[in-house]
């Protein structure tokens, strides 16, 4: 695997190119199969993407990454089967949904060179180098106070070799690692708050029990 990683590189720099890859901190996840209830939570979901390190207060919002990441999260929370509706606009949030704070932020590792390269616009100016990003994540359980009711995060990373020209390897583009990483990270998550909070599916089991 790292062998297979390292001749991609270097076929990166041969070819003046650009190319990302995940670190695979985060592995893939079963999510647990709730086709036995006929009635499942219903969440309204915040969505925020952030530059700048986990919880600091002067992290910068980045709505154009949020954007381009919000149609991959609907499709995680929808296909994992895990929920009855889900919402990701507050005024269509219903009396008795629960309230998911999901946060990302997108951070150097040590102060070194960060990218943000699935929507940094390279341009032809850019010396060769090799930048990493690094992807902080957390879903957080609010009430109806908006008291927090439980946290988790996970951490991942994607390292793009940027060249002379933005010429993405064989697939391995910004976008598409940027994209694995974040589905990852947020199955994760989800896998997590269905593993702590299996009372709310517990009372509404939809066998019939047999005479």
């Amino acid at each position: 695997m790292q062998f297979g990683k390292a001749m991609a590189f270097a076929l990166a720099l041969s070819l003046g190119g650009c190319a990302s890859f995940t670190k695979d901190e985060v592995a893939r996840v079963d999510l647990p199969s709730m086709a036995s209830y006929a009635n499942k939570p219903n969440v309204y979901v915040d969505f925020d993407f952030y530059q700048g390190d986990p919880g600091n207060a002067q992290a910068n919002e980045v709505p154009q990454a949020r954007e381009m990441l919000k149609p991959d999260l609907k499709r995680a929370f929808n296909e994992s089967g895990l929920f009855g509706r889900v919402s990701f606009d507050e005024f269509d949030k219903q009396p008795g949904d629960y309230s998911l704070r999901l946060k990302v932020y997108n951070h150097a590792p040590g102060g070194g060179q960060m990218a943000l390269a699935f929507i940094s616009g390279l341009t032809l100016t850019i010396i060769p180098a090799l930048a990493t990003d690094q992807y902080t994540m957390s879903l957080e359980t609010l009430d109806d106070r908006g008291q927090s009711l439980g946290k988790t995060s996970n951490h991942d990373a994607v390292n793009t070799w940027m060249g002379i020209w933005f010429l993405p390897l064989a697939g391995n583009t910004p976008k598409a690692a940027v994209t694995d990483t974040f589905s990852r990270q947020v199955n994760a998550l989800l896998k997590n708050w269905v593993d702590s909070n299996r009372m709310k599916y517990s009372a509404v089991d939809a066998r019939i029990p047999r005479g």
